[in-house]
């Protein structure tokens, strides 16, 4: 048997064969370093792209749990999965989220970006999803599209951010805990994928399942707490599980951006940064 036929199996393995564990550790600290040294008006705007893809995302859901036409035992189990569409533009697309860029502290620890570098990058993208989330609820609001159903957008992101603030502070941690480590693990599988299609079905199961178990991350929650403070509804008998205002909010982000940090920091990368990177 001749050495060609061989040769070209090798070649279309290293095109279309996912990349191993430990080459996925290397990209993941490769990009950890270019994102958290990437300049500061890109970071703003890449990071305020991010927050709108996410919001979309989250709108998304909302609407198809709020649809009269859709029964609600099928609209749990499908809001989650359309939810995960920002995800998946966000990262396809090259924007910046707070809780992808927690991969980043296999580079701090690998000592290529420093502790200073690292904060820096995750303040200033947590704000640019902020503002990302905030203009694209303002623009919700802005079209006229916010009332449908009766209230019922607007009922169900009420109902859905009470129950987010709803928690202990110890228990929303370890719920943003949960979060980050599927959204990070999702991310970890993206990144071993070679092809768009690869990075979507990546993305796809990992990041649903978030929603879907009443995980939290603190980009996905902005557009909801948004929409539920900035609108009224007309439903007087709306049983909602606990207040949304201003500081159960601001709360909320606080302690999900802290187990976030730890779901994806240190969970994921950390560990992966001893198994695969550390010699």
């Amino acid at each position: 048997m001749s050495d060609k036929p061989q040769s070209r199996i090798r070649h279309e393995k290293s095109r279309f064969d996912a990349y191993d564990p430990d080459e996925v550790a290397e990209r993941v600290l490769q990009v950890g370093v270019k994102k958290t040294r990437a300049a500061f008006h890109k970071t703003l705007i890449l990071g305020t792209l991010g927050g709108c893809f996410i919001s979309l995302g989250a709108l998304w859901e909302v609407y198809v749990r709020a649809h009269p036409a859709v029964d609600p035992g099928t609209a749990f189990i499908l809001g989650p999965i359309f939810y995960a569409m920002g995800y998946i533009l966000a990262f396809i697309a090259g924007a910046e989220i707070f809780t992808t860029n927690n991969l980043a502290a296999m580079s701090w620890a690998s000592g290529k970006v420093t502790l200073f570098e690292i904060t820096r990058n995750w303040t200033l993208v947590l704000f640019a999803n902020l503002t990302g989330a905030a203009f694209i609820a303002g623009l919700f609001w802005m079209s006229g599209l916010v009332n449908q159903f009766d209230d019922a957008l607007i009922d169900t992101a009420k109902t859905i951010s009470a129950m987010k603030v709803s928690f202990t502070p110890l228990q929303t941690i370890v719920i943003g805990i949960f979060g980050n480590m599927l959204i990070c693990a999702g991310l970890w599988l993206a990144m071993a994928g070679r092809s768009v299609t690869d990075q979507f079905f990546s993305l796809l199961l990992p990041v649903a399942a978030v929603p879907a178990m009443n995980f939290q991350h603190c980009t996905g929650n902005m557009f909801q707490f948004f929409l539920a403070l900035t609108t009224e509804t007309a439903t007087v008998d709306l049983d909602l599980p606990s207040q949304i205002t201003f500081w159960s909010v601001s709360a909320n982000l606080l302690y999900v951006a802290v187990g976030n940090i730890i779901g994806g920091g240190v969970f994921i990368a950390l560990v992966y940064y001893f198994v695969f990177i550390r010699k």
